[in-house]
């Protein structure tokens, strides 16, 4: 297994600038997910890494080893692409085996009929019989291997699309959104198996998704990318709880998180509405934009920092989902709660909203990240509460 290191990628298809200057180093073994919303350059970097593509400019470093120029089979990489590209006439052991085919049997050898005959290949054929074996029986598919692709289910047919990738022994496993042929429930499924997978293997892997819950469950890292930039690649803990960009805040979180427009006040109080928040900013910042996730929204019959009302409730279960309207701000304001806190509310329902403030982040006008001191002592009176 290798290091993977991207040194100022660019690419461009025509007048579009795809990817602008991308930086990021991959760690021997480490699991990094790319997430972005589709078109912002996320499959075009994957690509690059496996040689499916050429940069305009920058360079990719496997291991010790610069492979810009280099072909794509001679990087030693294995890719799973989000079709599987499995041959519809060969078995699930023939599929799996055809890497090794390629790379240890010249051209003689792989004839069907007689290559089997000709000096070397028995031993190189019984040495790929073993090693199909032992990757069919690691991704628990031995009782598949004598059907075909189109025998399978999605989720067998993943597994085979594994199977081929980690039958080679690569220095490194790149997945372009392998999941998402498959229905919710299977997602949810696989998405463990390759976690398990990568930890038993310790294998790197690049994996390439546009679904947020894929990238926060299996990574070690996540790398947010947007209009063909690098936002933020951090652990999915740091993503989630401390955005650096507005861009990455709105994109990651199930709902997303809730962003309204705050001000300053004369002595760098945070202000939302008429609600002084225990936030205090240094210098002077136009256009500020308060960051706060649904779990960290309080729901109240009456006080707190935005007054409005209830105008839909989500039931799941073990949560509810709280939309919260007509608070002044450009959209609802979600809550996630307890299904024990939310009982008592309903459609129409006013109610005042409040949120730590130590939960809180602060976006600037360009949309990055602004420092902000806690502030303590009591909120001036008259003037707003911040929880409810």
């Amino acid at each position: 297994m290798a290091q993977v290191l991207l040194r100022s990628i660019e690419k461009s298809f025509g007048e579009t600038r795809v990817l602008k200057g991308i930086d990021l180093a991959i760690e021997d073994g480490e699991f990094v997910s790319l997430v972005g919303p589709s078109g912002c350059g996320k499959s075009t970097l994957l690509r690059i890494i496996a040689g499916l593509e050429h940069q305009d400019a920058g360079s990719v470093t496997i291991g010790s080893r610069a492979v810009d120029g280099v072909r794509a089979s001679d990087r030693n990489l294995s890719m799973v692409f989000q079709s599987y590209a499995l041959y519809p006439h060969l078995t699930v052991a023939e599929n799996i085996a055809v890497p090794l085919r390629m790379r240890e049997l010249d051209m003689w050898q792989r004839l069907p009929l007689l290559g089997r005959f000709l000096p070397g290949a028995g031993d190189r054929l019984r040495h790929i019989g073993a090693a199909v074996d032992d990757a069919a029986r690691m991704l628990d598919i031995t009782h598949l291997m004598d059907r075909r692709p189109g025998q399978l289910s999605g989720g067998q047919r993943q597994r085979v699309a594994l199977g081929r990738a980690l039958v080679r022994r690569p220095d490194a496993f790149l997945l372009d959104e392998p999941l998402s042929n498959l229905d919710a429930k299977l997602r949810v499924h696989t998405r463990a198996e390759i976690a398990e997978l990568h930890r038993r293997l310790g294998a790197t892997f690049i994996y390439v998704t546009h679904d947020q819950a894929e990238a926060m469950t299996m990574s070690d890292r996540i790398a947010v990318m947007m209009d063909g930039a690098l936002l933020q690649v951090a652990t999915p803990d740091e993503i989630y709880n401390n955005p650096a960009d507005i861009r990455v805040a709105g994109f990651i979180g199930s709902p997303q998180m809730n962003l309204l427009p705050v001000r300053q006040d004369h002595d760098g109080t945070v202000v939302v509405q008429t609600a002084r928040l225990p936030l205090h900013v240094s210098t002077p910042q136009p256009g500020l934009t308060l960051g706060v996730r649904p779990e960290a929204v309080r729901v109240a019959g009456h006080g707190g920092a935005l007054q409005g009302f209830v105008r839909h409730i989500e039931n799941l279960g073990s949560e509810l989902f709280v939309q919260v309207g007509d608070t002044g701000a450009a959209d609802r304001i979600v809550a996630r709660l307890e299904p024990a806190e939310g009982r008592h509310l309903c459609v129409g329902m006013p109610v005042g909203l409040g949120f730590d403030p130590a939960r809180t982040i602060l976006f600037g006008e360009d949309g990055r990240r602004v420092p902000a001191e806690a502030m303590t002592g009591a909120v001036p009176a008259g003037r707003g509460l911040v929880h409810g």
